[in-house]
């Protein structure tokens, strides 16, 4: 299976301090990007980018994947946490395409959301190198054995995951071992919300501003 990204459908937000029209490829801040959830669209998460800070440009795509009522998926749904391997590599291959066109080699932070946080994880197992950070909120890793693992553990990557304890979408076993795994392959950082369900709350929203912050400043130092 061969997805291909509409980037007709991207939306580019530039960095807060670019001028008009200007070429932000050259940034030295990472590119964000944005991987929205299922049955969402690309402007599904655009409104977080007011909150967190990010001192770069950002782009939010959209999943390939039509779905009968307008919105979009990266991969069918069949079992919760269990997808289909070759479903889930399709789409980050999809977005590794993508970034092989647009991002001019930049190092990149990606930002996914429940199916696109599990999309988010799959093209860090697929090109460990190009990833800065990682940021999952709501989601899940594909449990299946991949390639890349050992080289993403290498490189542990700093990441970021978030989730509610009401979150009536993603089983606690599948939270769980989506922690354990990137525990074992990122340098985890992990924030659990009472009373969130599935969902982006206030403070996950500040929590994540304040890793992205993190790595700014160790950019800096560096």
């Amino acid at each position: 299976m061969t997805l291909a990204i509409d980037d007709a459908a991207t939306v580019r937000v530039p960095s807060p301090g670019a001028a008009p029209g200007a070429d932000t490829t050259a940034d030295d801040a990472p590119l964000l990007l944005l991987l929205h959830g299922y049955g969402a669209h690309e402007g599904d998460l655009v409104p977080l980018l007011e909150h967190l800070g990010h001192p770069g440009d950002a782009a939010a795509l959209r999943a390939p994947l039509p779905m009968d009522h307008g919105g979009w998926a990266w991969f069918p749904i069949t079992t919760i946490g269990a997808p289909d391997p070759a479903a889930v590599q399709a789409a980050a291959d999809a977005v590794l395409a993508w970034l092989a066109q647009h991002a001019g080699g930049r190092r990149v932070l990606v930002l996914g959301f429940s199916q696109g946080g599990a999309v988010a994880l799959q093209v860090a197992r697929t090109s460990p190198q190009a990833f800065a950070a990682l940021v999952v909120l709501s989601g899940f890793v594909s449990p299946t054995p991949h390639p890349g693992d050992a080289a993403l553990a290498a490189a542990a990557p700093p990441s970021f995951l978030g989730h509610g304890d009401a979150d009536a979408v993603i089983p606690p076993a599948v939270t769980e071992l989506t922690a354990a795994w990137m525990a074992e392959h990122t340098t985890l950082t992990r924030r659990a919300y009472t009373g969130l369900p599935h969902g982006v709350g206030g403070q996950e929203v500040a929590d994540v501003a304040d890793f992205l912050a993190g790595l700014a400043g160790a950019r800096v130092e560096g």
